[in-house]
């Protein structure tokens, strides 16, 4: 059955069935509030909120159709912007650099100039947008759909960003599906971009997104979400919210139960098989007879024309070594495969050979911060560059117990700053919250010091 005829509207619609068979007061597909934070979708909230707030990097938010991503951009504005200045840029309306640069220009009236050229007003945008962050509101430009613009526009945006000063400047958010990456131009070594994936739904994740929202529509959960439909609704939707809304009425109405019931796998007569497998067999112990005759006859051959093997004397001479041992050593058969011993493993390279903190008396190593003894700390901030810590360390000199530190992202830099050191996550949580206005608002997060 297709997702048209789960969503056809014969008979007044599925919902108006739903009501007199479930008793429902409301569409529970229909209901867009509690946000899901299950599925990874709270942790990538959380990973947006902070990196738009303080963060050197661009965003990248990925997944497949019907994965959430418009949802999360639209909690994203809704929590975040009393401290953050969202522009949308529509990818539809991104119809030349023209056409995104008069966008832009708009934005930035005082600063833009009519002569300027298209990729110069991009610039002068990102330049103008450091000015925000001094007046207490850092800039995000949401590009929802991005996949679906030109690639060289979005190149232009991204390659304006990175020409600003990345700590301030407006922070560009593309979203769509994962082909972003190559329009980007990007690979894993990417390090001015971060990626936040949305994946699927699992089964009990579905179930979390469901239950609710039934319960608040009137419905029984134990009817509508039992375990045979729960597993069609799952089945049928592939993970995705959009799937979901569309097969999930036809499941509750029994549309679907006949589609959901596994082909019956044809049956196998074994008798027709037995001549077939019988010569079958005849035919394997005919080659491997022959084989095993031929391996023979190469082996005697080989023997013959090779004769004996030459020796090879393994020693080890140096200053220290007596005459004795240069005369004891065991002789080893010289072979092709083995003409020396092997090489011991070279150890894994270090990140940074050499790294010089700017600010020594702020900066802790990363595992002298996962050791720490009482486990939970709080994060600020994260990034590829060190003047991005070392910024926000500046404006706050009363934290005293504010370090930074260097980890690893893609094999790059990543630079953390941290607050504290608690014994339990209760406490990490109320001396978070009586953090100054500015860095409350940029949602600091409560973590495990080993998990750094």
């Amino acid at each position: 059955m297709t997702d048209d005829s789960l969503n056809s509207l014969d008979g007044g619609g599925l919902f108006p069935r739903l009501q007199q068979r479930y008793g429902l007061r409301d569409n529970p597909l229909e209901m867009e509030t509690p946000f899901f934070a299950d599925g990874m979708r709270q942790h990538a909230l959380e990973a947006l909120r902070h990196l738009c707030g303080f963060g050197d990097m661009a965003l990248l938010l990925t997944g497949a159709p019907g994965s959430g991503k418009s949802r999360l951009l639209a909690e994203l504005v809704r929590s975040e912007s009393s401290r953050l200045g969202f522009h949308r840029l529509s990818a539809a309306a991104m119809t030349s650099s023209n056409a995104l640069a008069r966008d832009l220009k708009q934005v930035a009236r005082s600063a833009s100039d009519p002569d300027d050229t298209p990729r110069e007003a991009v610039y002068r945008f990102f330049k103008w947008s450091e000015s925000k962050v001094a007046k207490g509101q850092r800039m995000v430009l949401l590009i929802d759909d991005a996949d679906r613009a030109a690639p060289e526009l979005l190149r232009l945006i991204l390659e304006g960003f990175l020409a600003a000063d990345r700590t301030r400047a407006a922070v560009p958010v593309f979203a769509g599906e994962d082909r972003l990456v190559p329009l980007l131009g990007l690979d894993e070594s990417s390090a001015s971009v971060h990626q936040v994936h949305l994946r699927p739904l699992t089964r009990e994740e579905v179930f979390s997104y469901l239950e609710p929202r039934v319960h608040k529509a009137g419905g029984k959960v134990s009817e509508l979400l039992n375990s045979a439909r729960l597993e069609r609704i799952h089945g049928l939707s592939q993970g995705s919210f959009s799937r979901l809304k569309r097969v999930a009425p036809g499941v509750w109405l029994d549309m679907v139960s006949a589609a959901s019931k596994p082909k019956r796998s044809p049956t196998i007569n074994m008798t027709q098989l037995r001549l077939p497998a019988l010569a079958l067999l005849l035919l394997g112990g005919s080659w491997w007879f022959v084989s095993e005759q031929y391996d023979d006859t190469v082996a005697l051959e080989q023997n013959t024309s090779l004769g004996v093997e030459p020796i090879r004397k393994s020693i080890t001479i140096g200053p220290d070594t007596p005459e004795d041992d240069l005369s004891d050593q065991t002789p080893e058969p010289l072979t092709d495969a083995t003409t020396a011993p092997d090489p011991e493993p070279e150890p894994e390279p270090e990140l940074e050979p050499g790294f010089i903190p700017k600010k020594p008396s702020k900066y802790v190593g990363v595992e002298q911060l996962r050791s720490r003894s009482q486990g939970w700390t709080i994060q600020l901030v994260a990034g590829n560059l060190e003047q991005t810590a070392l910024t926000v360390i500046s404006r706050y000199p009363s934290l005293d117990k504010m370090v930074y530190t260097l980890g690893e992202r893609k094999g790059k830099p990543w630079f953390m700053v941290f607050y504290g050191d608690y014994s339990s996550r209760e406490e990490a949580q109320k001396a978070a919250a009586r953090l100054p206005d500015a860095l409350v608002s940029r949602t600091p997060w409560v973590r495990r010091a080993e998990d750094l």
